[in-house]
């Protein structure tokens, strides 16, 4: 299930943060232009990826000020003051030393943070980031201010509907899935306005920690796809060779995203990275035995996600089992079988949004799983005898 979100005070920004986890290291998710800490669960690859964390840490994401389920601001936030979101999570949180993960923007921040606070910092972890977003001879990889200029016009015209060229060019290998397409579009969205979009993309352009690289002491490991045409290759090399204690790992693929495409390689590096042992490929999908090792209780990680439109497949994935030994473990469980439990629990809890909340039926549909209100009006009536606005209507709570 979409995990609590609380607030905390950073000066006088009301800043939004989620805990997952109960692991024996906190890692905190720096995430990177524009997020949204609960759309991020609507996603199953996203919500897989950050759930697999949790199997060896405890997991902090919030979302910056300006962006998401955060007060917005209509001023550039200072990297100081994006320091000061990410103390302010720490101490709601009673995180005394994390590992940052950063994704893209966020890395730099994190870089900057590693320098300021060594003594709260663990470790920098960066997907696909960068030490700076302007041309210059030296860096030749970033846009030029007329390639920026464009992208600022793009936003400004099409951030409203969702109809930006460049998006299908973040991930390559779903740019021909329209579903997740049109959920990116959404989550940008929801990660900021078009006027906020706009300011922190122009905002990366004063972005620049070329110059305190060689001074960062922390362990840091650098994950970049080589085609990655959003941040190249490049300019991980770049980084790396200036960061001392920084190891480079190079994957295949073309996702900017760092949660689509072939994973398993990227989170063995970040478990290997903090743990000090690195999973084998067969470990995502291991037996009994080996979930007793790993702590991975399939009742409490299907308590927690059975909400999430996630195919039997994916839960499997989740529950760190092959899909028969899941189904097998599953039967020994509930006496039933994954899909059935799965449709009687969301049922179970429509039931209780009905008379609870003020979401109409097709919220309530979407809210408990459901990708078609027909389906579940159907499946609503056949479990229980009477369609669910005629339930509403004779249990709602005046």
């Amino acid at each position: 299930m979409k995990p609590r979100t609380n607030y905390t005070k950073s000066g006088t920004f009301n800043i939004a943060y989620q805990v997952i986890g109960e692991g024996p290291v906190d890692i905190i998710y720096i995430p990177g232009w524009v997020s949204n800490i609960d759309m991020m669960w609507s996603e199953p690859r996203l919500a897989a990826f950050l759930t697999r964390l949790t199997f060896f840490s405890r997991l902090i994401i919030f979302d910056k000020r300006g962006t998401g389920l955060s007060d917005r601001s209509d001023e550039y936030s200072t990297m100081e003051e994006r320091m000061d979101d990410i103390n302010a999570v720490m101490d709601a949180t009673n995180s005394e030393k994390a590992f940052l993960f950063s994704h893209s923007e966020g890395g730099s921040v994190s870089l900057l943070f590693s320098l300021n606070y060594p003594e709260k910092t663990l470790g920098i972890i960066g997907f696909g980031i960068f030490a700076k977003r302007r041309f210059s001879e030296d860096y030749p990889w970033a846009p030029t201010d007329e390639e920026r200029e464009i992208s600022n016009k793009l936003i400004e015209d099409n951030w409203a509907h969702g109809k930006l060229d460049e998006l299908r060019t973040l991930v390559p290998s779903l740019g021909h899935d329209n579903g997740f397409m049109d959920w990116l579009a959404s989550y940008l969205r929801s990660g900021g306005s078009p006027k906020a979009a706009l300011i922190l993309h122009k905002q990366c352009t004063h972005i620049d920690v070329t110059e305190i690289l060689g001074s960062i002491k922390v362990p840091t490991l650098l994950l970049f796809r080589e085609g990655d045409i959003e941040i190249l290759v490049e300019e991980g090399r770049y980084i790396a060779e200036r960061i001392p204690n920084s190891k480079f790992v190079e994957f295949e693929g073309k996702d900017h995203l760092f949660w689509t495409g072939d994973t398993f390689p990227i989170l063995a590096e970040i478990q290997e990275f903090i743990t000090g042992i690195r999973p084998n490929r067969s470990d995502f999908h291991s037996n009994s035995k080996e979930n007793k090792k790993l702590g991975v209780d399939l009742k409490i990680v299907m308590s927690e996600n059975y909400l999430y439109n996630l195919k039997v497949e994916e839960f499997a994935k989740l529950c760190a089992r092959s899909l028969s030994a899941f189904k097998r473990d599953f039967k020994i469980a509930y006496n039933t079988t994954p899909s059935k439990w799965i449709k009687t629990k969301r049922l179970e809890y429509s039931k209780n949004l009905l008379i609870e909340s003020d979401l109409n039926i097709n919220q309530v549909c979407y809210e408990c799983g459901f990708v078609n209100s027909s389906h579940y009006i159907k499946s609503f009536k056949e479990q229980f005898n009477i369609p669910p606005h005629q339930f509403r209507i004779t249990n709602k709570v005046l």
